[in-house]
């Protein structure tokens, strides 16, 4: 198929194809939980991959890197590292905590506790999509922060155990804030691992419907047994099967078995007529038809009644830095009305008035059953 049998670690083309498109969907997932922790557009683009030596692996063009070690400890087995540019990695805090790109950030403790977390998070989904596309459970350690700066070599440093290794570099965007690359780089025997699992799952399907065909050849020499014989106990003894045939049981064996069908032998079935249910529109008359004693039973439930002067969405950021004396803007203006709230039901709007030093709200619109219910929608 390729020269794989050179070098037995590389990749064939039918494989890179597969860890492609598998790597294409975890990614582009683990780029939407990025774009969730940023709220902005993130795009991971299709990957470019390629079996390399150990020894001639190279990402000196992203240095200064942050390494991300990800190791997987259910479902599959292996580790997963990725190199990302260090002066993205500071893009990327300096939107998380607000803060303009032009600021030198530090890696300290919180710094490197917050890359470990949108690492987490990143490759949490990107499991996620995995373990749906293998149609089992994947989960990953959580992320571990690797010293680049060392003098430790690759191999050390990627924990690998053999000579060659799978490199995969994607395409990251970021809107407005970056337009870069990394690397994610794991070991042959992984990539190897997720082919055959997401062939097996593709190609189930395919096998079960090819494995069927074998069994009516079989059978055909039975079938002729008896005309060979020809005696009357073979005959008579042949008699059961027709009558057998109507049970549920024996019918989806031969589905599954993929024999002739024994429809003939079940007896005709009378269609079904199934009627539409015609549901009647309870009058007004009806729906106030309630006994006495009900409906001053109802009448004397105590409800909660809300008055909603407005709301407002703040960052965690913005929440944690709240001290006595800041003032929290809301999405009304003065003079707007405010709503009152029954039980979570919006009933009413109105102004807020003063009676005897305490606060109170003047009816000036009545919401309606059908409004509210639409509202809701």
């Amino acid at each position: 198929m390729t020269d794989a049998g050179e070098n037995p670690d590389k990749l064939t083309s039918m494989e890179i194809d597969v860890i492609g498109e598998v790597m294409n969907i975890s990614m582009g997932t683990a780029a939407t939980a990025m774009s969730t922790i940023l709220n902005t557009k993130v795009n991971i683009t299709t990957p470019r991959i390629e079996t390399i030596g150990v020894e001639e692996f190279e990402f000196a063009y992203l240095e200064p890197v942050i390494g991300v070690l990800i190791n997987y400890v259910e479902g599959i087995e292996g580790a997963n590292v990725l190199l990302l540019q260090e002066s993205d990695m500071k893009k990327i805090l300096s939107q998380l905590f607000d803060m303009d790109t032009s600021d030198d950030i530090e890696f300290d403790e919180i710094s490197k506790s917050a890359i470990g977390e949108i690492m987490n998070q990143m490759m949490g989904a990107a499991a996620g999509a995995l373990a749906s596309f293998l149609g089992k459970v994947v989960n990953i350690s959580p992320p571990v922060l690797l010293d680049t700066t060392s003098d430790a070599s690759i191999r050390e440093l990627f924990s690998l155990k053999g000579d060659n290794l799978v490199s995969i570099k994607f395409n990251l965007s970021i809107e407005g804030l970056v337009e870069s690359e990394f690397i994610s780089a794991m070991e042959p025997a992984l990539a190897r691992e997720i082919v055959t699992m997401s062939m097996g799952v593709s190609g189930m399907d395919e096998e079960e419907e090819v494995a069927p065909p074998p069994p009516p050849v079989q059978q055909a020499p039975v079938q002729q047994a008896p005309v060979q014989q020809a005696p009357v106990q073979q005959e008579a003894a042949y008699q059961p099967p027709p009558q057998m045939a109507p049970p549920s049981q024996s019918e989806p064996a031969r589905v599954v078995k993929n024999e002739p069908p024994a429809a003939a032998y079940y007896p005709p079935q009378q269609p079904v007529q199934v009627n539409p249910y015609e549901y009647r529109q309870l009058g007004e008359e009806q729906r106030m038809n309630i006994p006495g004693d009900n409906l001053e039973l109802l009448m004397s439930v105590p409800i909660q009644i809300t008055v909603e002067l407005g709301k407002t969405r703040k960052k965690i950021k913005d929440i944690a830095e709240l001290t006595l004396g800041n003032i929290v803007e809301l999405d009304r203006q003065a003079g707007d009305q405010v709503d009152v709230i029954a039980n979570g039901r919006l009933i009413a709007r109105g102004d807020v008035v003063v009676v005897d030093d305490n606060y109170s709200v003047k009816i000036t619109e009545i919401i309606k059953v059908k409004e509210n219910s639409d509202q809701k929608k």
